[in-house]
């Protein structure tokens, strides 16, 4: 199972790409597609509750209640800008908070970083891969972030690389009550806490029928089931990765997913016409994936 971290992690890259995406096509309030995204999800789980062992030490939990209020402020700023200014433009800049995530890891298990340091070559190439697939993902999203985009997603991408560190913490906190009890804790604190505010939110500024307009459901719906599943497989990936880095570099893939998306649905629908895949760039960003998995 570990040797295929970054099999879950793939898959969930793919998924995350789904849940973005749909907030592109069905336009929803930021509020709302967090409500489904938080609250819905953490009712749908409710029955599953008999079916797991809770984590027993308290940090899980209060690590959880941060780490679902950290969710809430990150993810909608991220569904807002992805319904104001797209999906890709989104996708292409989260690639930025990869060296964050490796460095944040290292500080908080120094022994890794010692580790890698009687092993220069294998460090430096480990940074080097790193690097290409930031550069890599920049160079096939030709989408440029407006000045606007960038202070919406800049302060969201912080906050996201201290949830990306802290969810392979908490995974192998809570593994002490098996690997399925802890990613399934991880999803319904992290959901209930990150719903909640958004649900407040939307009730009161909003007319709370809109939740059950055709539309906002069916996008809804969509959202939960990509956020349950992508969830499972980040989880997994994390709990047998060495450094959550190397998950978010598999999964910050997902800028190739939404074009592929682009390509297929704005095409049948004769709108706005987005970029192509540039083939040196994807090459660049497989071969620098491929090396970081064989590293690791």
């Amino acid at each position: 199972m570990s040797e295929l971290w970054w099999l879950w992690a793939l898959c969930s890259s793919v998924l995350m790409s789904m849940m973005i995406y749909a907030n592109q096509i069905f336009k929803m309030p930021s509020s709302l597609m967090m409500t489904y995204r938080g609250l819905v999800q953490s009712l749908l789980l409710l029955p599953f509750f008999p079916f797991f062992e809770a984590p027993q030490t308290p940090w899980f939990w209060l690590l959880g209640i941060i780490q679902g209020i950290m969710i809430a402020y990150s993810d909608k700023k991220v569904f807002l800008c992805s319904r104001l200014f797209g999906g890709e433009i989104v996708a292409s800049l989260k690639p930025y908070v990869i060296f964050l995530v490796f460095v944040l890891w290292l500080i908080i298990k120094p022994s890794q970083f010692f580790a890698l340091l009687d092993e220069p070559l294998r460090f430096a190439l480990i940074v080097l891969c790193l690097a290409g697939v930031i550069c890599s993902l920049r160079a096939i999203c030709k989408g440029k972030a407006s000045k606007e985009a960038l202070i919406m997603l800049l302060p969201a991408f912080l906050v996201a690389a201290f949830i990306d560190t802290n969810n392979k913490y908490m995974t192998t906190l809570g593994a002490s009550a098996g690997l399925p009890s802890a990613i399934f804790y991880y999803c319904w604190i992290t959901a209930l806490v990150s719903g909640l505010p958004n649900a407040i939110k939307f009730c009161c500024h909003r007319d709370w029928r809109l939740a059950f307009a055709p539309r906002h459901v069916v996008g809804g719906l969509v959202v939960v089931a990509c956020s349950v599943c992508s969830n499972i497989f980040k989880n997994t990936a994390m709990f047998y990765t060495k450094n959550p880095a190397y998950v978010a570099a598999v999964m910050s893939l997902y800028p190739v997913w939404i074009i592929i998306w682009n390509n297929f649905y704005f095409r049948l629908k004769n709108a706005e016409q987005y970029p192509r895949c540039n083939l040196a760039a994807v090459s660049l960003l497989l071969t620098a994936v491929i090396a970081l998995i064989l590293l690791q």
